[in-house]
């Protein structure tokens, strides 16, 4: 989106009178594939050789320093999910853009992702915070030509409002997750 307004782009903004139906002409979600609930978070995460359930949340999220939201109070990480990068806080992803907002070079993508054991041939579902990170690198794996890919768009926040769902905090390297 940035990287479109900086281009100078035309955009006009979307009018939605409350109450109004808005037909997209199919059902949504067209694709329902391409998002997880929790418990297909767990059973990709338990085959992390063939599946990965990835991370995309700062380094400070992931090893829980904070939960990078006001209104998400527990910190931490999906015990067993794969930290993918994403940037300096919750409201940024600089770990995938170019300083003109466009998306990074694949090969520099695929090269953090691998230290982590995160492949293409792998089943990959892809969490952040609240789900709009997620999206954004979902969507960069598949214009990669990645297939098998999803997004965990109840992310962190719906993982960790259930305290039976286990989370890990800490430092943590690719060997140990």
């Amino acid at each position: 989106w940035k990287s479109w307004v900086n281009a100078g782009y035309i955009t006009e903004p979307m009018l939605n009178k409350a109450g109004k139906h808005i037909d997209f002409g199919r059902p949504i979600p067209s694709r329902p594939e391409l998002i997880i609930d929790v418990p297909e978070a767990k059973s990709i995460l338990d085959d992390p050789e063939h599946q990965s359930l990835v991370s995309i949340r700062s380094w400070e999220e992931y090893i829980g320093n904070t939960s990078g939201y006001k209104y998400i109070k527990p910190k931490g990480r999906i015990t067993g999910s794969k930290w993918g990068h994403a940037g300096s806080d919750a409201y940024h992803l600089e770990d995938f853009r170019n300083p003109d907002d466009t998306m990074i070079s694949a090969d520099i993508i695929e090269a953090f992702w691998k230290d982590w054991g995160i492949t293409e041939s792998q089943k990959v579902s892809f969490y952040c915070g609240t789900g709009w990170r997620a999206s954004e690198t979902f969507f960069y794996a598949y214009v990669m030509g990645w297939e098998n890919v999803s997004v965990f768009d109840g992310g962190w926040f719906e993982w960790s409002g259930d305290p039976s769902n286990p989370s890990s905090s800490g430092e943590i390297t690719p060997s140990q997750s």
